[in-house]
């Protein structure tokens, strides 16, 4: 038999986590006696497939495996695809496996200023990736890298709502599977200079103030505790009346910046005195 003429065109047109459909051509009158042996190349490991078409499904692939070649716009383990009857020249596509997404991201740590991020990738190719982490406030985005599964976060604004997003990418190459998300407000600045400015019989008058630029949507949380005896004011200035205390008595008032969340808070300032 003559040869076949080459496999022309040879493309990934759809990619799974763990599967690849691929098309290809082969231009000339013959080509409709022709099967085809496609060649799946992954490290050392080498197996083939055989199709009576000009197309074929791969799968039982393992994710995130392969390289990239820049002249493909797709993802999958190596193949290469050869027509059985004869010796022509087959086409290859070196493309790099689809992620399985970031999973499990948690914040280990929030503090004032910064953010301890974690997560997993469950796939036995994770150790091969690297991982971009997208931060998103209201007024700007940033991207910061890992080539591990965590990641601290500095430089942050205190009390502000933060969004950060996980993407896994293959060492080899700039694909990338969908992210994974997280929102979550830093925590606001500690509360300082907490004073009484006045104290009678049964009430007692308290300022303080919180020096960042957040301060203007926080809410503050003033824990009273008298023996055993606690309770919680809230307020929306840096400022509260104390009010139904009893005469003569020692009380302790420990006043907490509240993050717009409602439930994220700073450090407290407390002080103590007698009605």
């Amino acid at each position: 038999f003559p040869e076949p003429s080459p496999v022309l065109n040879l493309k990934a047109e759809y990619v799974g986590v763990t599967s690849v459909n691929l098309t290809w051509a082969v231009n000339d009158t013959a080509s409709d006696s022709y099967t085809y042996r496609i060649e799946v190349v992954n490290g050392t490991s080498v197996s083939n497939e055989t199709s009576n078409i000009a197309k074929a499904e791969m799968t039982g692939l393992i994710p995130g495996k392969g390289e990239m070649d820049p002249t493909q716009d797709a993802s999958s383990s190596f193949f290469s695809h050869k027509p059985i009857d004869g010796k022509a020249s087959g086409a290859s596509a070196a493309v790099a496996g689809v992620l399985l997404p970031v999973l499990n991201l948690k914040a280990e740590y929030v503090d004032v200023t910064s953010v301890n991020l974690t997560w997993t990738v469950n796939d036995t190719a994770s150790t091969s990736y690297a991982y971009r982490i997208e931060v998103i406030n209201a007024t700007s985005i940033s991207n910061m890298t890992s080539n591990v599964t965590e990641c601290e976060i500095t430089g942050l604004i205190p009390g502000t709502s933060y969004t950060f997003k996980v993407f896994a990418i293959p060492i080899s190459n700039t694909s990338e599977e969908e992210g994974l998300s997280l929102s979550l407000y830093t925590e606001p600045s500690p509360v300082l200079n907490l004073k009484a400015e006045y104290v009678d019989v049964t009430s007692v008058n308290l300022t303080w103030a919180v020096n960042d630029t957040a301060s203007d949507s926080y809410t503050y949380r003033i824990e009273v505790v008298n023996g055993t005896s606690v309770s919680y004011e809230t307020s929306n200035i840096a400022k509260a009346e104390m009010t139904g205390l009893i005469p003569g008595t020692l009380y302790n008032f420990t006043v907490f910046a509240v993050a717009a969340d409602g439930q994220t808070e700073g450090e407290g300032a407390s002080i103590s005195l007698y009605t």
